[in-house]
C-alpha cells in the first residue's frame, strides 16, 4: 500500500472521509477486544479523541486477516506483537528522529552554522530563514557540561534545550534567561554534587540532550556580527570548566551536505530502542505502556550507571544488540513497525482537519507542543514534520496547507493573505511567513525569497494601513504587488507563519491568522451559533468585525449598540439594559470595519430572547 501525505489532501476530502469511517469503525470495534493494553497508547491527543485505538484496531485487524493458516494461538500471538509493534514505533519514533538528528554533529560539542537554510539544505525539513543554528549533541552520562553564552546586546537568540523524550525541559536565551551573558550548568539525573559559584544550575530529565540554539540575522551584511557571537557559545565539561578551560565550538559558513537519515526498521527498530532506554530510563508514567510493548521485545529494564554508559558508548559507535525471535514473531514485529507510520499519517491528516476548521484554514497546534507527558500520539506527530518545535510560550507555528474554502495550495492558482490594520501577527521578537515546497523544503526561485515577515524591508501596505503578501508562482503584475511577492513552486505547497515570543492574543486564540484567498474571492463576516442565557448573549464571528445588535419588543427598538468582535467566540452581557420580563427580538448583524478583512456587511441572525 501507497502511504499518501495525508497534509496534501485537502480539507473537504478528509471531511467526507472522516464522515463514512466512524460506521466501519464501530463494526470492527465490536468484533474483536481491544489489541493492547490501553495504557500502551497513553493520554489523548486533543482534536484526536480515540484515533490511536480505532486506528490499532484497524490495522491489526488487517494483519490478522493474513494469518488464515495459523492456528488460533498462533495468530493470537502475532496480533498480540504486531500491536505491541506499532505502539512501540509511535512511542520510540520521536527519540529515535532525535537522535539521528544529533548523531550528525560533533558529540558534547557545539556546530554553529553561520549561514541561513537555502533550498539545497535537505538535512532538517521546513528549517526557517530568519535565525542561523546552533546543535550540540550532548550527553551527561559521565557529568555535567556547561553552557557559556555571551552579552548579545539584545540581539534576540534561545537555547532550546530537549530531552531524549523530545521534551523541551529548559531554555537560556531572550524570553527565558535574558540577553546577558551566563554560564549555565546541565547536571544529569540523579546527580548529586556541588556546582561552584557563578554557575546556574539546570537539571536534564535524560542523560542525551538536543541543544538547538537560534540567532537571529538581519540581512546577509549581519553573518560577521552573527559569528562574533556564535564563537562565544561555548559547551565545556564540569571538571575542565573549573580549571579555567573552556570549550571553543566549531563554526560552519555553509550547512553540511546530506539529507536526514532514515530509521531503522522491524526487529532493528526495537533493538534501537531498547539501547535508548537504557541510556535514559524512561519516566515512571511510561512503565504501564512499554510492559504492554513486550510482545515486540521492548525491554523496560533498570540500568545501573556502567549500563547506562555502556549502552552509550555502543550508540555513539553506531553499534546496537539485536533482539532474538523466532521467525513468526520477527515478521510480526517488522510488520508492526512497519504500521506505526501509517497510523501516524492518518491521524496527523485528521489532527490538521479538525484544527483547519475552526482556523480560518490554519492549523495552530499549539496545544501541547514541546511537553507531551504520555501523549504518545501528539508525540509522534510533531516529530514527523516539525521536530524541535519550540514549546508554544517561545514561538508558535502557524501552517497553512489549505485556503479558506478548504482547497490545497496550488502554484496553478494565486493566492493572497491581509492582515488588517493593527493586526499584523503578534509577536515580541519577530514574525514570518515561509513558503515550502511538497518535501518541506524552501522554493528555489529568482528572487532568492524564501520568507517575508516584520524585517523584510520594502513592504507596502494598503490605503488604509493593511498589509496583503501575494502567494503565487508567477510575478504580479503590479510594482506593490510584486514588493510582497512571497514566489511559490508551481505545484502543491504549504506555508509556516513563525512568531517568536508570541503575545497573550496569539496564545489564547483571541488573534488568529487572517485566511488565505484565492485571488478575487472574498469572505464576508458570518455569525454562528447565537445563544442567549444567564443575561449574556453568545456568538461566533468568522473574523475580526464589528456586530451591530438591535434588541426590540415587536416593533418598538429598545436598544441599539456594538461590540468589536474577536474572531471565534464572542460574549457580550445585556444586563446595563434592564428589559424586564417579557419576549424580546434580538437582530445581530456583522459589519466590515478596517480591521476586518474585506470590510463587507455580514448576513444578519436573529433570536427570540425570553427574560424572566
Amino acid at each position: 500500500m501507497t502511504a499518501v501525505h495525508p497534509k496534501l489532501i485537502s480539507v473537504a476530502a478528509l471531511a467526507i472521509a472522516a464522515l463514512a469511517v466512524p460506521h466501519l469503525v464501530d463494526a470492527q470495534a465490536t468484533k474483536a477486544p481491544d489489541p493492547i493494553a490501553a495504557c500502551a497508547l497513553g493520554s489523548a491527543t486533543p482534536g484526536l479523541g480515540n484515533e490511536f485505538a480505532t486506528a490499532l484496531t484497524q490495522a491489526t485487524s488487517a494483519y490478522g486477516a493474513t494469518l488464515a493458516g495459523d492456528s488460533t494461538a498462533a495468530a493470537a500471538h502475532a496480533e498480540r506483537t504486531f500491536a505491541a509493534a506499532a505502539t512501540a514505533y509511535v512511542y520510540g519514533m520521536p527519540q529515535q528522529s532525535l537522535l539521528q538528528t544529533i548523531k550528525g554533529y560533533v558529540h558534547n560539542e557545539i556546530v554553529n552554522v553561520n549561514a541561513l537554510a537555502t533550498p539545497s539544505t535537505e538535512g532538517v525539513v521546513s528549517p526557517n530563514v530568519d535565525t542561523a543554528y546552533s546543535v550540540a549533541w550532548i550527553d551527561l552520562t559521565t557529568g555535567p557540561l556547561v553552557v557559556n553564552v555571551p552579552n548579545t546586546g539584545g540581539r534576540f537568540y534561545t537555547f532550546q534545550l530537549m530531552d531524549a523524550y523530545t521534551n523541551a525541559f529548559a531554555y537560556v536565551g531572550t524570553g527565558s534567561t535574558g540577553t546577558r551573558a551566563g554560564a549555565y550548568a546541565l547536571v544529569p539525573p540523579g546527580w548529586t554534587g556541588t556546582l561552584p559559584a557563578g554557575l546556574t544550575e539546570i537539571k536534564s530529565p535524560t542523560n542525551i540532550i538536543w541543544l538547538l540554539g537560534r540567532t537571529l540575522v538581519n540581512g546577509p551584511s549581519d553573518f560577521p556580527a552573527v559569528k562574533q557571537i556564535q564563537d562565544q557559545y561555548e559547551l565545556t565539561p564540569l571538571s575542565a570548566w573549573e580549571t579555567g578551560t573552556r570549550t571553543p565550538p566549531v563554526t560552519l559558513s555553509s550547512y553540511p551536505a546530506g539529507k536526514k537519515k532514515p530509521l531503522p526498521t522491524g526487529t532493528g527498530f526495537i533493538s534501537t530502542l531498547n539501547q535508548e532506554l537504557t541510556i535514559d530510563p524512561p519516566p515512571a508514567a511510561d512503565d504501564c505502556a512499554l510492559e504492554a510493548m513486550a510482545p515486540a521485545g521492548v525491554v523496560l529494564g533498570h540500568p545501573t550507571a556502567a549500563q547506562e554508559e555502556a549502552a552509550d558508548l555502543a550508540n555513539i559507535a553506531g553499534v546496537t544488540t539485536p533482539i532474538q525471535e523466532d521467525a513468526a514473531t520477527t515478521s510480526a514485529i517488522d510488520a508492526g513497525v512497519s504500521a506505526g507510520p501509517k497510523i501516524v499519517a492518518v491521524a496527523t491528516g485528521k489532527l490538521l482537519v479538525a484544527d483547519a476548521r475552526g482556523n480560518h484554514g490554519w492549523d495552530i497546534l499549539n496545544r501541547s507542543i514541546g511537553t507531551y507527558g504520555t501523549e504518545y500520539l501528539g508525540r509522534a506527530i510533531i516529530a514527523t514534520d516539525y521536530l524541535g518545535a519550540n514549546i508554544p510560550a517561545q514561538g508558535i507555528y502557524p501552517v497553512a496547507y489549505v485556503d479558506v474554502a478548504g482547497r490545497t495550495f496550488n502554484g496553478a492558482n494565486n493566492y493572497t493573505i491581509t492582515f488588517p490594520r493593527g493586526l499584523l501577527p503578534p509577536a515580541r521578537a519577530f514574525w514570518s511567513l515561509t513558503m515550502y515546497d511538497s518535501d518541506d523544503f524552501l522554493y528555489a526561485n529568482s528572487l532568492n525569497r524564501y520568507a517575508i515577515g516584520n524585517r523584510t524591508s520594502g513592504l507596502v501596505d494598503g490605503p488604509n494601513g493593511s498589509l496583503t503578501l501575494y502567494l503565487q508562482h508567477a510575478p504580479p503584475a503590479s510594482a506593490a504587488a510584486r514588493a510582497n511577492w512571497l514566489p511559490a513552486p508551481d505545484g502543491t505547497f504549504h506555508m509556516i507563519l513563525r512568531l517568536y515570543q508570541p503575545t497573550a492574543s496569539a496564545l489564547d486564540g483571541a488573534w488568529k491568522p487572517p485566511p488565505v484567498f484565492a485571488t478575487g474571492e472574498v469572505l464576508g463576516p458570518v455569525l454562528t451559533g447565537l445563544r442567549a442565557s444567564g443575561g449574556r448573549v453568545r456568538y461566533v464571528d468568522s473574523q475580526v468585525a464589528i456586530t451591530h445588535i438591535t434588541i426590540a419588543r415587536g416593533r418598538h427598538v429598545l436598544a441599539r449598540f456594538t461590540h468589536r468582535d474577536r474572531a471565534g467566540r464572542n460574549v457580550v452581557s445585556l444586563k446595563r439594559f434592564h428589559l424586564g420580563s417579557g419576549r424580546f427580538r434580538l437582530v445581530a448583524r456583522p459589519i466590515g470595519v478596517p480591521s476586518s478583512y474585506d470590510n463587507t456587511p455580514g448576513r444578519a441572525v436573529s433570536m427570540e430572547l425570553s427574560v424572566r
